[in-house]
């Protein structure tokens, strides 16, 4: 599967360098002023709306949008993992298997479990955390989407700053050709940056939230269930979803072996 997408990407980019590079120079391709004119009145219009430490978090958000991620399987053994630590009554086998967990969303439900928070203040403490991060991503998401609709604009002052200047220079082609250069690319680059950067990565993020709000759910019911000393069988048909004669069967199969532990508890 990672074959087949390396090479529909690449044949993506080379179909499409091919078709921009076609008959045209690099030199007018590649147009610093251009260039300079898109990025850095983008720029300084972000650092206007936004605070660096917004920039700097979206930033890390799109790095870890791309990095690998654990997925819904990975989760839910972790999960039973720690459900069947939690049943052993083992709180220090279960602060050794916190240390080796990687989702820090997991970890921090664990922790509450070790410290014996309830029930309700244990919901309360990972949705609240479960909010603040979805919001977060959010907040990245608008950000990318106003550098789309910058990048453009941007792209169009250039255009227009470009043409007043070749308007007062009209002596002779030499000169004209440069500034027509000029006025071309930047429309061109921000087009570009716009739709082929920065919506492509705010659609990613967006799939990212809804992935991670996903997972987080799970993570919480999983936890409550370990809480509530819930047999991993049960917590397993709860949180991976199974048809209805499934989760019976194995809610049968949880409430007798569960009984006898929770009776010697009380």
């Amino acid at each position: 599967m990672n074959i087949i997408l390396g090479a529909v990407i690449t044949i993506s980019l080379v179909s499409f360098a091919l078709t921009v590079f076609k008959d045209v120079g690099m030199s007018m391709i590649f147009n610093l002023d251009a260039f300079l004119i898109v990025t850095g009145g983008t720029t300084l219009a972000l650092f206007v709306g936004f605070p660096f430490e917004r920039i700097r978090n979206t930033i890390y958000d799109i790095i870890n949008a791309y990095s690998r991620q654990k997925d819904r399987d990975s989760v839910i053994k972790d999960i039973l993992d720690i459900s069947r630590t939690y049943m052993r009554i083992s709180i220090r086998n279960l602060e050794n298997k916190i240390k080796s967990i990687d989702d820090d969303f997991l970890r921090l439900g664990a922790k509450l479990l070790i410290n014996n928070y309830g029930d309700h203040d244990i919901k309360n403490i990972m949705e609240r955390e479960m909010t603040i991060r979805i919001v977060n991503l959010n907040f990245s998401q608008n950000l990318l989407k106003t550098i789309a609709r910058l990048t453009p604009s941007f792209g169009l002052a250039g255009t227009v700053i470009s043409l007043i200047k070749m308007f007062k220079h009209m002596e002779s082609v030499d000169t004209i050709a440069p500034m027509m250069a000029v006025a071309l690319m930047s429309t061109f680059y921000g087009i570009i940056i716009s739709n082929l950067i920065m919506l492509p990565l705010c659609a990613k993020l967006k799939e990212q939230a809804i992935e991670s709000e996903l997972i987080m759910n799970i993570t919480i019911e999983g936890i409550l269930a370990i809480k509530n000393m819930e047999h991993p069988l049960k917590i397993e048909a709860r949180i991976r979803g199974c048809r209805e004669e499934e989760f019976d069967l194995l809610t049968d199969i949880g409430n007798t072996v569960t009984a006898p532990n929770v009776s010697s508890l009380t």
